[in-house]
């Protein structure tokens, strides 16, 4: 709707007028406000607290994935998505197994997409983990 989840940004919808104090709110203009409102905060919320608990490989991270908790007893191998499908939103991906030194965590890139330049990075210490967010072009790590 009016509100631009990359800019931070609401736009009135078309044919929206300016208030003046002590105006009513027409309960179109409120409701397309609130939607978006309510949009943007569920996104939110998701990136904050959602968690994944990945159990099977190759595990492809949703778009609502803020966390990745790897709880595999093999090799395991992340595919990411393309950085521009996740608008911005980061991902952290965590070895909660404790077996990361014996069972690698491969982190793959997407298509033309890089990880700080590299097509691929790799949690081999026990209970790793990387915080990647995306930029154009690819993915960067986060201390």
């Amino acid at each position: 709707m009016g509100f631009n989840t990359g800019t931070g940004v609401y736009t009135p919808p078309a044919g929206a007028t300016t208030a003046a104090p002590g105006d009513i709110i027409r309960s179109a203009t409120w409701n397309s406000i609130f939607t978006d409102i309510s949009s943007a905060l569920t996104t939110l919320g998701q990136q904050l607290y959602s968690h994944t608990s990945v159990t099977a490989t190759p595990y492809v991270p949703a778009s609502t994935d803020a966390i990745a908790l790897i709880n595999v007893a093999g090799v395991v191998a992340v595919n990411l998505p393309t950085a521009a499908s996740r608008s911005g939103l980061p991902i952290r991906i965590k070895d909660v197994s404790g077996a990361a030194s014996t069972n690698n965590i491969t982190i793959n890139r997407n298509g033309s997409d890089t990880i700080e330049g590299l097509t691929s990075i790799v949690i081999s210490v026990d209970y790793g983990g990387y915080n990647l967010i995306p930029i154009t072009g690819g993915w960067v790590i986060s201390p």
